[in-house]
Order: C-alpha cells, then structure tokens, then sequence
C-alpha cells in the first residue's frame, strides 16, 4: 500500500486516477482548491482524505506534505482549457509553472519517492505525423508553453536534487468522459442536450484527434506512477486518430432520439491543429498497453452523469 498525493485530485483526469489508487488498495490524500473540483467520495475510513489547498501556497502545501509522508505524488492540478489560458496568460503561467515548482519542492523535501507530471500533446509542434516523445517541441498555445516549461521544471529538479526518485512526465492526449470540469467540445455538447437542446452548433469538426476514455487514461497514469524508475517522458493515448466529426457521431449514438450537430462559421477555430495523435511505442515498452480510445460506452457514462438516456425528444 503506498500513500499517494494527488493535486488536482476532484478534478476531471485525477478523480479517476484517485478511484483506481483506491480500488487497488493505496491510500489517497488529495490536494485541490475546489474551483471546480468536486468530492465525489464522501468521508469515510476507505475515501481520499481531502485537503482544500492551493499549490500556490507553498507553505501550506509543506505541511500537508510533512503530515502524509507520501510515497507518491501525482501533479495534475493545472489549467488546461486552452481559450481560458489564452485569456489568462498570467494565471496560466503563476498555476502551472509556479505550482508546479511547489509542488516538486514539496516533493523533495519530503524524498518522494514517485513523481508524474500531467503534461500535454501541445508541446508538440504540429506535424501531420504520430508525435514522438522525441520529436521537436514547440507550443503553439500558452497551455502548451506552460506544460513545457514545467515538463523542464521536473527534469533539471531531477537531475539537480531527486535523481534517487523515479519521474513520469506524461503527455496527455484528449481525455474524455464523465466529471469533466471544463466547457470542452464533446462535455458542453452533452451540457446542451441534457438541457434540452436538439440542434447543436459547434466548431471545426475535420481535425484528426485521439480522444481517450478517461478512465482508462487514469488507469495509466497510476499505473506507470506506481512502476516508475529512473525519469521517462511518455505518450498516454490510445494511438487511434479520428475525425471530430466521427467522435460526434458516435457520441450521439446512443441517444434514444435524434440530435443535429453543426459547424458554424463563428465557433471555428482559425489556427486549429488538423491532426494531434501520439506515438505509443514507449508506452507498449513500459507497461505492454495503450489507453482506450472514446466508445459508446465512453459516450454513455458522459450522458448517464445527467440521466439524458431517460430522456425523451
């Protein structure tokens, strides 16, 4: 049993991740300031103990560290809705930078001995190829020039201080299923039927995505956590690209009535990536598995968190 701290832990990606370190018999503390965030769990001796913090406050987060003693620390706390980052260049910066180092000094001076690193597929320059872990790193939005920076944050503190611990930076790739705490595509789609809504406008649908269920993405990530060693950078997707437009349509699929979905002009977005999908070589390597990609059922735990399969026309 390994006691395991989780940032961001109420959020989309890590509420799962805290679900799978539970099921598998760790203990999971997290650390979230509940901007979005929600306690899925309760209180109880078998939940998370949550503790309502903000990275920023690194004195305080020291001491949440002193107090757990945790033999893993899993970094998800970030802004990661691109448009709200493109607005909030400052706060993008201050949480995922600067949280980021606090997080790692927290790290060690408590001699963590696992730590991963949410990253991104944005630090990727965009290619019309699977990305590599190996290939040219260059951020088109602020997200992914954040993720960067804290992706080098995490090496020169391993290489400086922490080279007895074992690093995952993971290169996220489009998450998707239920908890989702940002307006998205397919979560603010699935917002908009379960409110009634038939005929859905939406932006570019061409683009070629690698959309991954989120549960099986969170499986991963605690997966390659707990069997670290050494510092890796990791592709975490399901290596499958499909259109926006394919996404959609299987989404909508499982609906007991019929919904329209359209591009419009207005919502399109003009320096669009047509194609973001990893390599997933390293990842086989590693664990001898990929994430899975978006299904039905991925679509049905999404419309089942707001009991829109009961719903009529």
């Amino acid at each position: 049993m390994k006691r395991c701290i989780i940032t961001g832990g109420c959020g989309f990606i890590g509420s799962h991740v805290v679900d799978y370190l539970i099921n598998n018999n760790h203990r999971a503390f997290i650390i979230d300031n509940m901007r979005l965030g929600k306690n899925h769990w309760g209180i109880g001796k078998e939940n998370p103990v949550l503790h309502q913090q903000d990275i920023l406050n690194l004195d305080a987060c020291t001491k949440i560290f002193d107090d757990i003693k945790p033999d893993v620390c899993i970094h998800l706390a970030a802004y990661h809705y691109i448009p709200f980052c493109e607005k909030n260049v400052y706060d993008a910066y201050a949480l995922n930078l600067t949280g980021t180092l606090n997080v790692l000094e927290c790290c060690r001076r408590s001699s963590v001995k696992k730590f991963f690193l949410a990253s991104t597929g944005d630090v990727y320059a965009p290619g019309f190829q699977p990305h590599r872990e190996v290939d040219l790193i260059s951020p088109i939005y602020v997200y992914g020039h954040t993720k960067m920076l804290a992706e080098q944050a995490c090496i020169k503190y391993y290489e400086s201080s922490m080279s007895t611990s074992a690093f995952i930076i993971g290169r996220l790739f489009n998450a998707a299923g239920a908890r989702e705490t940002n307006p998205h595509l397919l979560p603010e789609v699935v917002h908009q039927i379960a409110n009634g809504k038939r005929r859905i406008e939406v932006g570019n649908t061409w683009p070629l995505r690698d959309f991954v269920d989120v549960r099986s993405m969170a499986s991963i990530i605690a997966e390659l956590t707990l069997n670290a060693s050494g510092i890796d950078i990791v592709n975490i997707g399901s290596g499958s690209p499909q259109t926006v437009t394919h996404i959609l349509n299987e989404l909508v699929s499982v609906l007991p009535f019929t919904v329209e979905i359209i591009s419009v002009p207005e919502k399109q977005r003009p320096n669009d990536r047509p194609y973001l999908c990893p390599d997933i070589n390293r990842l086989f390597k590693l664990i001898g598995r990929s994430a899975l990609s978006f299904s039905v059922n991925t679509a049905k735990d999404m419309f089942n968190e707001f009991d829109v399969l009961n719903q009529r026309a």
